[in-house]
């Protein structure tokens, strides 16, 4: 027998745990109002914008921010507008908040409109 540890085999098994919820880590993008971007960005889960983007922003949940804005398209499931977007809108669920100023087109399958918003765009809905 020794101090550090026992000849013996032990019959302790090692088991793994998994936590509900944490199969997948979430995937978070934010971008800050000192960010100016020309081009695409496309991502999975989540995109929090406070700088400008002139080009295509995608993912499946986005925020444009009270100092955020984007000169292209912008293409979500679950989409919230504070700030200004200039061009072509898609979303599942968009919640255009009343600091929001939109030009363009919108096609929406559900939508919130909070007043005071700023809109000169086309509203079409989708099934």
């Amino acid at each position: 027998m020794s101090i550090f540890g026992n000849s013996e085999k032990s019959d302790l098994k090692e088991e793994k745990i998994i936590f509900p919820n944490q199969s997948a880590p979430t995937l978070n993008t934010f971008i800050s109002e000192d960010i100016d971007i020309h081009g695409n960005i496309t991502g999975k889960d989540y995109i929090e914008l406070n700088g400008k983007i002139t080009g295509t922003l995608k993912s499946n949940k986005i925020d444009i921010r009270q100092k955020g804005s984007v000169n292209g398209e912008v293409s979500a499931e679950h989409l919230g507008i504070e700030g200004e977007v200039e061009g072509e809108i898609k979303a599942g669920d968009l919640y255009i908040r009343s600091s929001a100023k939109i030009k363009g087109t919108i096609k929406y399958k559900n939508i919130d409109i909070q007043p005071g918003a700023i809109i000169t765009a086309e509203l079409i809905k989708t099934i």
